[in-house]
């Protein structure tokens, strides 16, 4: 018996040397700087005050030179972005290069070597002043943040790294790849990068391989934190799931008659997100399944508790999304959440603005922050409209200046407009559905404001 085992366990070396890992590795560490990094976005004008601020504000070291510091690297030419074409739009997320540089910073161990990965992304003159603004700020974040926790910053990191070597993440970062039918190289790890934190919440995001995570020091619900960061690495999988299945999965809701099938397709990257994470592997590392809210979005919160034994079923017999998940999918949204359809906060989660006044811009930000795929066009004339018009998302045309022109550009733009009659010299706001079944919503203002118009046509944000 025992000669037995040893047989199996040199054949399984063997297998793992010759064939690769059969489960990618997971790794938990902290990135010095990229600590740097998210301390200098927090103490931006452009964000929220919190504790960093506050640190901050009342040191030594609020002066004039470092303000200037961080209002520079909100002005930093570094943000660009490509889309892989092929992809069915909506379904693919563009590579940013904002996302190589901090990669770039999680896997160096010194701004040098930083440098060295980061040249050619961004120009070099905008690279500089990004590495000299978190040099400078290294011995404030060190003075303020984490030379004073360091020592419960470590236990923290080592009791999750403990936690991870426990639990069964690759077993389950296996069972989202089979779902979706995504492809993984399982010599390329998923790191995890935790940050101190002095807030009271956490926070996850994700970008290539990388997870990253600012934690209270205090938090010990480690099944809800590794929930949260399975959930973001759920999305990770579904981007790249292969083209052949995009393409599929987008021809299935096509062909789904349904009126609610784009708006369910725009909803399923975060709804099985919030199913395989906030739900399976909570379930799975807590032994039941939370009772709370899930997602601290109405639409997507139910609609993944909905479709969330559908989820279980398929991961527990090993099964793939396929056209018969899509139509069960579907017909939960249309029996249950067919309405949806009418609710501003919904339809505008997937929006294309167009408008000659920035300030319009400004109220959509506002008033309708769940924004997951956001466009944003000014002014009107500019607008390239056939690409608006292929990107099936909610589409708001706000017209305020050459009325006549601009709406007979759009009516000419969609051919379900042709047969529409209107007064240019009048205001309304008029709404239709497309053949892709999204909402067109075109406001043609003359003196009256555009909020107002709006607010007025769509009371308590719904379409009558």
């Amino acid at each position: 018996m025992k000669q037995t085992s040893l047989i199996i366990f040199i054949l399984t070396i063997i297998s793992n040397s010759l064939f690769g890992q059969t489960h990618p590795e997971i790794n938990i560490r902290f990135s010095k700087l990229y600590a740097i990094y998210d301390f200098t976005q927090k103490l931006s004008d452009y964000y929220p005050d919190n504790e960093y601020k506050e640190s901050f504000k009342s040191s030594k070291y609020n002066t004039e030179k470092y303000t200037k510091l961080i209002t520079q690297i909100d002005t930093l030419d570094i943000h660009e972005s490509y889309s892989f074409k092929k992809f069915p739009v909506t379904q693919k997320r563009s590579v940013m290069t904002i996302s190589m540089l901090q990669k770039n910073l999680i896997n160096s161990t010194s701004l040098e070597e930083f440098k060295s990965k980061t040249f050619g992304i961004v120009p070099s003159s905008e690279l500089i002043k990004f590495s000299s603004v978190l040099s400078a700020f290294e011995p404030i974040y060190d003075s303020l943040i984490y030379l004073p926790n360091k020592q419960a910053f470590e236990n923290k990191l080592k009791m999750l790294s403990d936690y991870v070597k426990k639990s069964s993440l690759s077993l389950l970062f296996k069972s989202g790849l089979n779902f979706y039918a995504s492809q993984w190289d399982n010599s390329i790890p998923l790191d995890i990068t935790i940050i101190p934190s002095k807030g009271m919440g956490f926070t996850a995001t994700v970008f290539f391989n990388q997870a990253v995570s600012e934690v209270p020091l205090d938090f010990q619900q480690n099944d809800v934190l590794f929930s949260v960061l399975m959930h973001e690495v759920y999305h990770i999988q579904y981007d790249e799931q292969p083209l052949k299945v995009k393409q599929n999965l987008q021809l299935w809701f096509k062909e789904n008659t349904s009126q609610n099938s784009t708006y369910a397709y725009l909803l399923l990257n975060e709804v099985l997100a919030t199913a395989l994470g906030n739900g399976y592997v909570f379930e799975q590392l807590n032994g039941k399944i939370d009772a709370g809210e899930w997602y601290n979005n109405w639409y997507v919160n139910l609609m993944a508790k909905e479709i969330y034994p559908t989820v279980k079923e398929y991961l527990s017999k090993g099964k793939t999304i396929d056209k018969d998940f899509v139509n069960k999918y579907i017909s939960i949204y249309d029996n249950k959440f067919s309405d949806w359809n009418n609710e501003l906060d919904n339809l505008m989660t997937y929006r294309y603005i167009v408008t000659d006044d920035i300030k319009d811009i400004t109220y959509f930000s506002k008033n309708y922050r769940n924004a997951s795929i956001r466009y944003t066009e000014v002014p009107v004339k500019d607008a390239d409209l056939n690409k608006i018009k292929e990107k099936p998302i909610t589409k708001v045309f706000i017209i305020s200046s050459n009325n006549k022109d601009e709406l007979n550009t759009i009516k000419n733009t969609f051919p379900e407009l042709k047969n529409w009659n209107y007064n240019d010299k009048s205001e309304f706001v008029y709404t239709t559905s497309l053949q892709d079944k999204t909402k067109l919503i075109v406001i043609n203002r003359i003196t009256t404001p555009f909020i107002e118009l709006f607010e007025k046509e769509f009371k308590n944000k719904r379409i009558k």
